[in-house]
């Protein structure tokens, strides 16, 4: 390029040579700035449509911590039932003047009140009649202060004899009394004497006199009208 061209002039040549050199120094030239930003956007950024990665599964870490959380809810029900059951035994084994006692005598009423017929309304007074007696035993043999003792098993023969005369009344609904429930009659009346004059000289003054009224009302329960 350094030699004439033949058939130009030298300024022709001078003007061509200048021309080449400029050509050159564009084509070794790198892309500009702002190409280079535009191509690293366009390279970072996903195709539309291209679905995100799936994360990686949980690790150890995260599976004890889901099995922790769908163990609590067993665990929770085994201690309401565990509750349930220790706390329907202290009510079950409570004694007048106890917490539980109330719920108790609560169940007991409930019990009656659900019960199919007369005669078995009369079965269940019966029963709870003679737990009141079996109460009154165990307070006597109790360490309680003998005010406070006493006064509890004033109570509890009071409640004897309301669910004995409850029984009464039931068995009275009854059109027609049959042997066997004449017998089962007589059979609480002979617990009932035994029970309760045995443990009349270990009462009170006040409560033998109850004792005393509720054995001569039993006497009479053999044959009721």
């Amino acid at each position: 390029m350094g030699k004439w061209l033949p058939g130009l002039s030298r300024r022709s040549q001078a003007r061509i040579q200048k021309r080449v050199s400029r050509l050159g120094a564009r084509m070794t030239a790198g892309p500009r700035p702002e190409f280079n930003a535009r191509l690293r956007e366009r390279l970072t950024q996903s195709p539309p449509g291209e679905d995100v990665p799936e994360r990686p599964p949980a690790g150890p870490r995260h599976s004890r911590r889901r099995s922790r959380v769908g163990l609590f809810p067993q665990v929770l029900s085994v201690a309401l039932v565990t509750a349930m059951v220790v706390s329907g035994m202290w009510t079950y084994r409570s004694m007048p003047g106890d917490t539980f006692y109330p719920l108790k005598r609560a169940a007991e009423r409930t019990l009656f009140h659900l019960s199919s017929d007369a005669a078995e309304r009369a079965d269940r007074s019966f029963g709870y009649a003679e737990t009141r007696a079996l109460e009154v035993k165990e307070l006597l043999g109790s360490g309680e202060r003998e005010d406070e003792r006493e006064e509890v098993i004033g109570e509890t023969l009071q409640a004897m004899e309301d669910t004995t005369r409850s029984a009464v009344t039931s068995l009275r609904q009854i059109r027609r009394r049959d042997s066997a429930r004449a017998k089962e009659l007589k059979r609480f009346v002979q617990k009932q004497r035994t029970q309760i004059a045995g443990m009349i000289p270990k009462m009170g003054a006040e409560n033998q006199r109850k004792a005393h009224v509720y054995l001569n009302y039993i006497e009479g329960l053999a044959s009721p009208e």
